[in-house]
């Protein structure tokens, strides 16, 4: 299959519109270390609440960088291996990576900032404040951060009052649920068949994401309400990033992702962009044909309109026995 065709006006339109999605990912991402650089408004506290009593633990059981390779690193391999790998799709592999950055980073950046605006005290609060020698709370109300003596505007400071949500529930919710779902997908989880291992793979991920929240209780960094809303914040971005780009998972075509915006020119098309039917693009390598889905059948693109009620249908094929499916 030439790549010459990639220069061709209909695919650098396909390249453009894709080229926005990137961008906002990028700006999202951009939006969330610039918001984590910001002080967190501080919430009033009492030195006799024995919830922000905890220790500082030094070692974190998972830290920021052991976070991103669990989930970040290994679900972005995993989707690419499969879609490159056994599926030879590079539209796979786009749709499951651009899904995957979308999760990713509506999460950081919507936890960010629930957090700054919150500003509740973390477990280990008082321990990372170190109050005055004799500080009490004042009659009939509640201390503030000024009777701190480590310095305010230290990293361990502002951090103390970024509690609610867990960012690391939030983050491992939305990475490895998200891969939970692109396999469970793929293996089309709910065919009716019950076979029991897709349920212990699709349960797979989900587990590690409950272990990552679960150590940032015992590290005493979060409450267990922090961890439970990460989760749910989590796993809501997860889903709604995943449906952007595929079927839902109860779908005959749950294994295919949604078609092109734009028709390449490498493939067969209708005589004009996708209709707004839920269609899905998947090859049938029997016949060496590229077909259309709906929610309800499979059917030829063609020319005239979709389904089997309008027009003449046009069957157009493609030769994909000398490469890869790049559509």
């Amino acid at each position: 299959m030439p790549f010459s065709n990639f220069r061709t006006p209909r695919t650098k339109r396909l390249f453009i519109t894709y080229l926005k999605d990137w961008i906002f990912v990028i700006l999202m991402t951009a939006i969330f270390f610039g918001l984590d650089k910001l002080p967190p408004f501080r919430r009033l506290f009492s030195l006799q609440d024995k919830t922000i009593m905890y220790p500082y633990a030094q070692h974190e059981h998972v830290p920021v960088w052991l976070l991103l390779i669990l989930c970040f690193i290994v679900p972005l391999l995993t989707i690419s291996a499969y879609s490159l790998a056994v599926r030879k799709s590079v539209r796979d592999f786009h749709n499951g990576i651009l899904g995957l950055c979308l999760g990713l980073s509506m999460t950081i950046m919507m936890t960010d900032i629930v957090k700054i605006t919150v500003g509740r005290p973390r477990p280990d609060m008082l321990d990372r404040c170190q109050p005055a020698a004799g500080s009490v709370d004042p009659p009939l109300g509640l201390s503030n951060y000024t009777i701190c003596t480590t310095d305010l505007n230290s990293y361990l400071m502002k951090d103390a009052f970024k509690s609610f949500p867990s960012g690391h529930s939030s983050f491992s919710f939305a990475g490895l649920g998200y891969l939970s779902l692109y396999l469970a997908g793929k293996m089309h989880l709910f065919d009716k068949l019950g076979h029991t291992y897709k349920g212990f793979i699709f349960a797979g991920p989900w587990i590690g994401a409950l272990l990552v929240a679960i150590s940032r209780t015992v590290d005493y960094r979060h409450h267990w309400q922090d961890v439970t809303v990460g989760a749910i914040l989590g796993t809501g971005l997860a889903i709604f990033a995943y449906r952007q780009y595929y079927p839902p998972l109860w779908s005959d075509a749950s294994d295919e992702p949604f078609a092109p915006r734009v028709g390449l020119d490498f493939a067969p098309t209708s005589g004009r962009d996708y209709p707004h039917t839920e269609r899905y693009a998947d090859v049938d390598s029997s016949q060496n044909n590229l077909l259309a889905t709906d929610l309800d059948d499979r059917y030829h693109l063609s020319s005239g309109s979709s389904g089997s009620g309008g027009g003449p249908q046009v069957d157009r094929r493609i030769d994909i026995s000398k490469g890869p499916n790049l559509v």
